[in-house]
């Protein structure tokens, strides 16, 4: 079953809904602009996808490292074997006990939909579908995923995007610690491993490097940890430099000069022109005074 056309006419979910009711094996290809995505199917299932484009996913051996399963030493160590034994470094992996099947198809599933998440957001471009394909011929560890379910999870996502970019608009977005949250609460893994990560200063984008969780759960994780005010962020427009005292922070924002110039300015305005008036009453006052001396003393000499 050979199919092609454009995402603006056939969506994403449709399409992959389409392959999955008719229980389709072959790689499905979709482009839009620079970006490159593939899925393997299954009977209908989804077993691998590849992602090619801007740098935005980390590659397996990369989420591998950042979730602390291996060491990079020791990552880089079974590349080398691999080489040697004309094997995938996965299958040295394995062999040597440095990381379960099970936490591998885990990683695989999470990489999945994190390529199902962000292709879902595409607007336009064009999708094919080459049937008898296979994406990895000699995976080490398969998975066969429901697409359905991806497309759902991967839709409930992107309805939760609008509500956490308005507080997290963009990687570049600095965050603190509180030390007194505003409402007590049991943390989730997510955000325990927020928070072990965590130093005052780091942006999201940093987080979601290196915690290893993906762009939209980092972000989620974020989100919450605000919200019951463990962290805060650092507002767009405030100038602020950070001393470290102690191990703590303290904070210093930039003083506004021009409105205190502005208002001091005013200040000596006022002033000067009560001077001049008070001068002015004062001057009259000693007039006046004068003039009463003169008629006293000509009442005295009568």
């Amino acid at each position: 079953m050979e199919m092609e056309g454009s995402i603006e006419e056939f969506s994403v979910p449709e399409v992959v809904q389409f392959l999955s009711l008719h229980e389709a094996d072959g790689v499905l290809l979709m482009k839009s602009m620079r970006e490159e995505v593939s899925f393997g199917l299954k009977k209908g299932k989804i077993a691998a996808a590849a992602y090619k484009g801007e740098d935005f996913f980390h590659s397996i051996n990369e989420y591998i490292i950042r979730i602390g399963k291996v060491s990079e030493e020791e990552l880089m160590g079974c590349t080398e074997r691999a080489k040697e034994l004309d094997l995938s470094v996965f299958q040295v992996l394995l062999q040597e006990d440095k990381i379960r099947a099970g936490d591998l198809r885990e990683i695989i599933s999470f990489k999945i939909q994190e390529i199902m998440d962000e292709v879902l957001t595409w607007k336009t471009g064009k999708y094919s579908f080459d049937a008898g394909k296979v994406l990895y011929r000699h995976s080490t560890v398969s998975v066969e995923l429901d697409p359905n379910t991806l497309v759902m999870e991967g839709m409930r996502r992107i309805d939760e995007w609008p509500q956490i970019r308005s507080v997290l608009p963009d990687d570049n977005v600095t965050l603190l610690g509180r030390e007194r949250p505003e409402i007590t609460v049991e943390l989730g893994d997510k955000e325990r491993k927020i928070l072990e990560k965590f130093s005052d200063g780091i942006i999201v984008g940093e987080l979601v490097k290196t915690v290893g969780l993906g762009k939209f759960q980092t972000y989620n994780a974020v989100y919450k940890l605000i919200e019951i005010g463990l962290l805060e962020r650092v507002e767009e427009g405030v100038k602020e430099t950070e001393i470290e005292v102690d191990e703590r922070i303290i904070r210093k924002y930039s003083i506004p000069f021009k409105a205190i110039f502005k208002k001091v300015l005013l200040i000596g305005f006022i002033l000067f022109n009560l001077f001049f008036f008070v001068r002015f009453k004062l001057d009259k006052l000693e007039d006046f005074i004068s003039s009463v001396k003169n008629v006293v003393q000509r009442v005295d000499k009568y």
